[in-house]
């Protein structure tokens, strides 16, 4: 007995696809469908298989979301500033790659938010980052540090403005909102603020804030004053 495989219907599983599953089948399928869309069931409607078969290869809906998440995060490139001193516009240039992306893919951030992710991806981006840091004269922890903090900080307002989505659209049917109450009113008037204004203002204050990193030379003299100061508090202890 000859068993043939036969591909779903279309809109299902690609005319072409080889019929057989592998991971990156399996998040090829995950990207088109988007984050906010994703799930296990929808994945393998559109492969063609069965739900069951999806969990030889990933073990749940979120590691599917990590996986996804992972290759959308390798599309942005970390430039290093043609000046040490604008190592800040290198930075507002990534928080602005991140936006972008989220912008793309509705579900990024809020998906991120409650998640560690270190994949592949995310490492090379990590390791990136702290190579543009370090090399302009940031110690590894400090770079670490601030490459974290902005991370968090860009999550954070991304998931929120996906949360807010549906309370503009309220607003925008109707304007006058409730009124009368003074912090509602600001709140309104945020809300309508646009969003470039808001995600520059939060980029620039967070930035503005974060110390310059020492001078390469004064860096390697003040090591230098720390190693001849340790050796005379050893000669007067008598420490070899």
């Amino acid at each position: 007995m000859v068993v043939r495989m036969t591909y779903a219907a279309d809109g299902q599983r690609r005319r072409g696809r080889p019929p057989r599953l592998s991971r990156d089948h399996i998040v090829d399928a995950a990207c088109e469908l988007g984050i906010e869309n994703l799930t296990m069931a929808a994945v393998a409607e559109r492969l063609g298989v069965t739900h069951q078969s999806l969990y030889g290869w990933v073990q749940d809906r979120d590691e599917l979301i990590d996986l996804v998440s992972d290759r959308l995060i390798r599309q942005i490139e970390i430039l290093p500033p043609a000046d040490s001193a604008d190592w800040r516009d290198s930075l507002r240039s990534y928080a602005n790659a991140l936006r972008r992306l989220a912008d793309d893919t509705p579900g990024f951030a809020s998906a991120g938010l409650g998640r560690f992710r270190m994949l592949d991806g995310y490492e090379k981006l990590n390791h990136d980052v702290l190579v543009l840091l370090t090399d302009v004269g940031f110690e590894p922890p400090m770079a670490q540090r601030i490459y974290d903090s902005l991370n968090s900080l860009l999550i954070g307002w991304l998931a929120r403005e996906e949360s807010l989505i549906a309370v503009r659209q309220r607003l925008s049917v109707d304007p006058s909102g409730t009124r009368g109450r003074v912090i509602t009113d600001l709140v309104e008037a945020e809300l309508r603020a646009p969003a470039d204004e808001r995600f520059e203002f939060m980029i620039h204050s967070f930035l503005a804030g974060m110390p310059d990193p020492l001078p390469m030379r004064l860096a390697s003299a003040v090591e230098v004053v720390v190693d001849i100061r340790d050796d005379l508090v050893g000669q007067a202890l008598g420490v070899e």
